[in-house]
């Protein structure tokens, strides 16, 4: 919020933290933690429920003890950790299916039409530059990236509720709801073609392979055996990648930069710096450090504060044992997700495909444990909401039991 009132993002304002930032995220998490108390959140089956998830964040909060900015890589663990928390604010709502995609549309009521304004008609909003000096479409964001971002989940979300919206009754007053869900995805299409975010559009057509595909693998006899095979099949491609360069290939085909815009300059130059394998260098605390400053100088460059890559940037962090635990987390997640996509509810497809939407995004971005749509929306349908909750017929993935649910909705 410090740049609605001209803040800027110096490297003394980065490690001193802005005072409105502050603020807000602090009533933020003061506020999501008093209705889960309120609500008698069973905090220590949240913790059985969601063991990788606690782990990982422990284990950075301790890691604030060799940082050398100890105290600030503190308050970003606990910043970033308020995802969880807003999180279960949704999740413990008497129907969190549908508390989760009213927010997210009714937030997409304002990003996309004032987004279209802004690139359209108030180019000091909704454009910018690049550090090499190219314009990008930015909308209501600070970098085209971060306007791929935000589209990429809200679109998905949006249509997830178009979805489910098609299956109820068709009244007047819903084919209205319906029309105008039709024109925000048309203004998200329009705002992914104007900003060219190109790891935000694969995630995008990710994204909808999955919805689309999802509910014909739940209907094959074998469906689980086949999600195997595809699993195979793209760890051999990975595999193959290395020798044949097919990535390279093509990225030649449409267009692309190999070097996917200088970022694997970016990765050789953080290698470089040798920070500590075993443990890291500590949470969020490399680029306000010497290191980070060294990465610029290497790459010319001012104002870098990420690796542009979740996975290099978690070893960073964490070092092999962050690295460690992050592996841990995706794959007590993907179980998690391919448990609840083979319940057969949207919701489950929408949980595993924002899976590997997070999985594939990091290769090029930083989403792992960093403030965000995607971090925020993969949190929100991996967490195991503890207690049974009431939610509708179908969408038994939030219950804690599976054979409870199983019970309840009568599946």
């Amino acid at each position: 919020m410090s740049y609605w009132f001209g803040g800027g993002g110096d490297a003394n304002a980065a490690v001193d933290g802005n005072p409105i930032n502050t603020l807000v995220f602090g009533v933020l998490i003061l506020a999501a933690t008093l209705v889960l108390l309120q609500r008698h959140l069973n905090w220590g089956a949240f913790i059985q429920n969601n063991k990788a998830v606690c782990l990982i964040y422990l284990f950075f909060a301790v890691s604030a003890a060799w940082s050398p900015l100890g105290l600030v890589s503190l308050k970003r663990v606990i910043k970033d950790f308020g995802c969880v928390l807003v999180a279960l604010v949704l999740l413990t709502e008497n129907d969190p299916v549908a508390a989760i995609r009213t927010v997210f549309v009714r937030v997409s009521y304002l990003i996309f039409p004032l987004s279209v304004l802004a690139i359209k008609y108030y180019p000091d909003i909704g454009r910018n530059y690049s550090v090499d000096g190219g314009a990008m479409a930015t909308g209501l964001t600070t970098q085209k990236n971060s306007l791929g971002e935000i589209v990429l989940v809200l679109g998905l979300v949006t249509l997830w509720d178009l979805l489910e919206m098609r299956r109820e009754n068709n009244s007047g007053e819903l084919r209205t709801k319906i029309r105008i869900r039709y024109g925000m995805l048309l203004m998200g299409i329009w705002l992914l073609a104007t900003c060219d975010s190109v790891t935000s559009i694969i995630c995008s057509l990710l994204g909808l392979f999955v919805l689309w595909g999802g509910g014909r693998l739940v209907q094959m006899r074998n469906g689980r055996r086949v999600l195997v095979y595809c699993f195979i099949v793209a760890a051999c491609l990975v595999g193959l990648n290395g020798t044949f360069g097919i990535s390279d290939a093509i990225l030649h085909a449409v267009g692309r930069d190999p070097t996917l815009t200088d970022r694997t300059y970016i990765w050789q130059a953080i290698l470089d710096q040798k920070t500590d394998p075993l443990v890291g260098f500590g949470f969020y605390s490399f680029w306000d450090s010497e290191f980070g400053r060294n990465v610029n100088i290497a790459m010319r460059t001012e104002g870098l504060n990420e690796a542009h890559n979740g996975y290099l940037e978690t070893f960073v962090d964490g070092g092999v044992v962050g690295e460690g635990l992050l592996v841990v987390l995706l794959l007590a997640v993907g179980a998690r997700s391919i448990r609840r996509l083979f319940d057969g509810s949207l919701f489950g497809r929408m949980a595993f495909a924002f899976w590997l939407i997070a999985i594939f995004s990091d290769i090029s971005e930083v989403n792992f444990f960093r403030l965000g749509a995607i971090w925020f929306t993969f949190l929100l349908l991996a967490i195991e909401c503890p207690g049974r909750l009431p939610v509708a017929a179908g969408e038994s993935a939030f219950f804690t039991n599976e054979s409870a649910a199983n019970q309840v909705t009568g599946v």
